[in-house]
């Protein structure tokens, strides 16, 4: 599976720029953020903590320039409310920062943002708030990539493309979705690497006060799996399950990396904008490296 990205994520960037810009208006620049807190319970040595629940601040800047052409950035750090910090110690102090060009022709942006196949694949599942696509997260870490290049058509009858080529991660990525109804979309996404290509399908379906989703992944030498996801909302709560289930396929005899996992979870929106929730995890084998065990997650989030 060896998809010619990057020449033709850079050509389509490229060519989607050449527009003449024409200013008319005044920039629309907006602040938001997203304060999320966890207490967690847990049989393994590495819960029984307080800690932040990926919390992040950012500001978004729109502009339009006439003729149907308008650019837009982005700039969002990582917020620690656990040990009252901004940024991060291991990784990159935001989680995105982007500029682009949004026409006709779809749009085109350069910088660190959510990946294309995260965003057709992984969202499918990612549904409660923390890491609720175990078998995602597993196999990709470059959710959030950088130094990237990444061009998106317009929907057309339903169908959109997006490729992106990023330098950071040294690979490129390609995905498809289409909205079959309102109700239901469905998409392919495939990730070339210098070593380990991958390739997924998902699918969302939302429902009268209901929705099921779910994606498939298969990581070439490294392992494969499923992630599904489902809630239902009564009120002001949503009651949700989740199921994930990985097999292991490095190359090493002594790898034992299988897991079965299933989360449970509860949310209840005090206000719009303020949301209490309860989450358990149970699995057996070896989840995020910590074998046979369960976890308990209560938190608050706050977003603006």
């Amino acid at each position: 599976m060896k998809i010619k990205i990057k020449k033709t994520c850079l050509a389509l960037s490229c060519a989607a720029a050449l527009p003449l810009i024409a200013s008319a208006n005044e920039p629309d620049i907006s602040f938001y953020g997203s304060l999320r807190v966890i207490a967690e319970a847990a049989d393994h040595e590495n819960g029984d903590n307080f800690q932040d629940g990926l919390s992040r601040v950012g500001v978004n800047g729109n502009h339009d320039l006439g003729d149907g052409l308008s650019v837009f950035a982005n700039y969002e750090l990582k917020v620690d409310l656990a040990e009252g910090e901004i940024g991060s110690e291991t990784s990159n102090d935001a989680r995105q920062s982007y500029v682009g060009l949004k026409g006709d022709f779809g749009t085109v942006q350069f910088g660190r943002y959510w990946s294309t196949y995260y965003n057709a694949i992984a969202s499918a599942p990612d549904q409660l708030l923390l890491n609720s696509a175990p078998v995602y997260y597993t196999l990709d870490p470059n959710f959030h990539i950088g130094k990237s290049a990444m061009y998106t058509s317009p929907s057309i009858n339903g169908f959109q493309v997006s490729v992106l080529y990023s330098d950071e991660a040294e690979q490129g990525q390609l995905s498809s979705t289409y909205q079959v109804t309102d109700r239901l979309r469905v998409a392919v996404g495939f990730i070339e690497d210098d070593q380990n290509d991958a390739a997924g399908v998902s699918a969302y379906y939302k429902g009268n006060g209901y929705y099921l989703s779910g994606m498939y992944m298969d990581k070439d030498n490294t392992g494969k799996g499923f992630d599904i996801i489902s809630g239902v909302s009564s009120g002001k709560s949503t009651y949700t399950l989740g199921v994930s289930s990985y097999k292991d396929q490095t190359d090493t005899n002594n790898s034992n990396n299988d897991f079965d996992a299933i989360i449970l979870g509860y949310q209840y929106a005090i206000h719009p904008s303020v949301q209490a929730f309860v989450e358990a995890w149970s699995w057996d084998g070896v989840l995020y490296g910590v074998p046979d065990s369960k976890s308990a997650r209560f938190g608050l989030k706050y977003d603006f």
